[in-house]
């Protein structure tokens, strides 16, 4: 098989060919008259007519040989066939296209429509023109790109090669799109509010941090969807207001987490949280139904359905239930205690961060949909208190499949009140929380001259992943990754390491447990290399016989109780941009790669069954992924 560079030099040949003959291989007008769709829509008006068109759009495929061939082109609505004949197009141009076109090239063809003996809808060619040609060759469908990192910084292939990616995006637009729809027709008025602000607000998040050079400031990437902003527009009189836009937070990575991602926020005068929820789980039913014409998913290993009326559970009285602690009346001593028996690291020592932490393990043993209600005033900054326990406050969140898909609230517009409680988080700030919200002076005195009651409401791209069941990051057209070469230096500076984790589930005999470890780690080592793995070649005896050296890295081996857990850890380690190498059933009952191949493509990935996967990256990060993971 030619190489990427031996397949370049030979098109670049084909493009000085192109030139030579004269022809602009990259024109910048087009002779296309109707969209592939628009042919496919109307192609029994076009075929009875026997009308001359021009079509156009990337090759996708050739086949034929002789004095006949058939391409299929896709223009990005749809995919059709064309017909290149010698005797039709003549020997001069139907042998410069066979020179010069490759799969991968856009080219348009004028002729009329008809259908094959096989009931194919096609487009005869009396003429073609090249309109883009390409230098590199695209993935094949089953060798492409299967590598997670390399589908991201390729996300044009990735979305090209397959439909499925493409189709995210189109119900993503969907999604937001109806959100709108929904809201202008509920009489709100769309906004926009400043992204760089002088203090953020609306959440509890370290942000982005960047420099204004005219009034030589310091200012930060907003948190939140102008939640602040917003609340000044209901004071200046503005009923209802909402803004869909884009949120930056300075955090890690995971299946639910990125840096930047879109949300909306609304807020709605004279409404509060019990008319809000009923308000908003309307909508959040629109809106759904709209995108995904159903109710029902299966997401995360759960089924959910979201048609019926949604329960209503309480933040104190779910973890005293589960964990039979009252974060009201415990202490931090107790809460510390009490993550430290369950096995769950908590950043942060002080009380809101601590009941933060014992909430979110509970959170993920809830399915839902549920309202989760009465959230403590600690954790919730710009809440209104309840009134028969100032304790509490009248938040609402949306809980999906174990995570928190909404946020929302009976606004506080209490100056006062608003202004202790900035207290608070300013003393948290002092103390080192760099998710602690900034106080904003101007804001306060925004409430000082009065705003009314109000529900405010947030939903994000996660509430339409968690919908998907896809980790955030593969429903971002251009996700942020790290350059190459500076990630590879970067990673050589840490201690690396590598974990082994074996499917206990799988029932493995002893020569298949060392089958697959010993797989796991060939394909490890061919796809890291040689220049990361070894300080050196060969070490030398007392009496000077060479010894080779082993590599640098530590390597453990543990065991997961069942594939489906094994699955859940090798995508957050793809998520994390680890190296990973993956073994399954198939690989080890045939050594036929082309059947591998046949056989993965026809199964789901859950169907898949894992034998065993291989984690490669920084110590602490693999540690911290791999350590509920019992050594071997």
């Amino acid at each position: 098989m030619s190489s990427i560079d031996e397949i370049r030099d030979a098109r670049i040949k084909k493009l000085d060919l192109l030139r030579s003959r004269g022809v602009n291989p990259y024109p910048a007008e087009s002779n296309r008259e109707i969209s592939l769709k628009e042919a496919k829509d109307n192609f029994d008006n076009l075929e009875k007519s026997k009308e001359i068109k021009w079509i156009a759009g990337r090759i996708m495929s050739i086949r034929g040989q002789g004095a006949i061939v058939f391409i299929t082109l896709n223009d990005g609505t749809d995919s059709f066939q064309g017909l290149l004949k010698k005797d039709v197009l003549g020997d001069d141009k139907f042998d410069f296209f066979s020179e010069v076109v490759d799969i991968g090239d856009f080219i348009e063809i004028q002729g009329n429509f008809f259908t094959t003996k096989r009931g194919e809808k096609t487009l005869e060619a009396k003429d073609w023109r090249m309109l883009g040609k390409s230098l590199r060759p695209l993935p094949e469908k089953w060798h492409g790109l299967q590598d997670v990192e390399e589908r991201f910084r390729k996300r044009y292939l990735d979305i090209l090669m397959n439909p499925e990616i493409k189709d995210i995006f189109i119900k993503k637009e969907k999604f937001w799109d109806a959100t709108r729809n929904f809201l202008k027709k509920e009489n709100f008025l769309e906004v926009e509010t400043p992204t760089l602000e002088v203090t953020t607000g609306g959440a509890e998040a370290r942000p982005f941090k960047t420099h204004h050079n005219d009034f030589d400031i310091d200012l930060y990437m907003r948190i939140s969807v102008g939640e602040l902003w917003q609340k000044r527009l209901l004071a200046a009189g503005f009923p209802r207001v909402f803004e869909i836009g884009r949120v930056y937070r300075n955090e890690g990575s995971s299946p639910e987490h990125t840096q930047e991602f879109t949300s909306m926020e609304f807020y709605a005068g004279y409404m509060d949280y019990k008319e809000g929820m009923e308000f908003t789980e309307r909508m959040i039913k629109e809106v759904v139904k709209e995108t995904f014409d159903t109710l029902k998913f299966e997401t995360h290993g759960h089924t959910v359905d979201i048609s019926p009326q949604w329960e209503r559970i309480s933040y104190v009285d779910t973890i005293k239930k589960m964990l039979g602690i009252d974060v009201l009346t415990a202490t931090e001593k107790e809460m510390m205690k009490k993550l430290d028996e369950l096995k769950v690291k908590y950043e942060g020592k002080n009380k809101e961060r601590l009941t933060d932490s014992l909430w979110k393990h509970c959170r993920k043993q809830i399915v839902g949909p549920a309202w989760l209600v009465d959230a403590p005033k600690l954790v919730s900054a710009l809440s209104k208190e309840k009134p028969e326990n100032p304790l509490l406050t009248e938040r609402v969140q949306l809980i999906l499949a174990g995570a928190e898909c909404t946020n929302g609230y009976s606004e506080l517009n209490d100056p006062i009140d608003q202004n202790e409680r900035f207290e608070v988080q300013r003393k948290l700030i002092e103390g080192g929380d760099e998710e602690a919200m900034m106080p904003d002076n101007e804001f306060v005195e925004m409430l000082e001259y009065g705003m009314p009651p109000a529900f405010g409401f947030a939903y994000g791209d996660r509430l339409f992943t968690f919908l998907l069941d896809k980790p955030l990051r593969e429903t971002q057209l251009f996700p942020l990754m790290r350059p190459e070469v500076k990630e590879k230096k970067k990673e050589n500076k840490k201690g690396m390491m590598v974990v082994a984790v074996l499917n206990k589930e799988a029932k493995l005999k002893p020569w298949q447990e060392l089958n697959t470890i010993a797989h796991l780690n060939a394909a490890f080592g061919a796809r890291v290399g040689r220049e990361d793995l070894f300080m050196r070649d060969t070490i030398i005896s007392k009496d000077n016989h060479q010894i080779k050296l082993n590599i640098k890295n530590a390597i453990m081996i543990k065991t997961a109780l069942s594939g489906k857990v094994l699955r859940e850890v090798l995508n957050k380690a793809k998520e994390l941009e680890l190296e990973v190498d993956e073994f399954t059933r198939e690989m080890i009952e045939t050594t036929n790669d082309k059947k591998v191949i046949e056989i993965t493509a026809s199964k789901n990935f859950k169907d898949i069954e894992y034998l065993g996967v291989l984690i490669y990256g920084p110590k602490d990060v693999v540690e911290d992924l791999t350590s509920d993971f019992k050594l071997y």
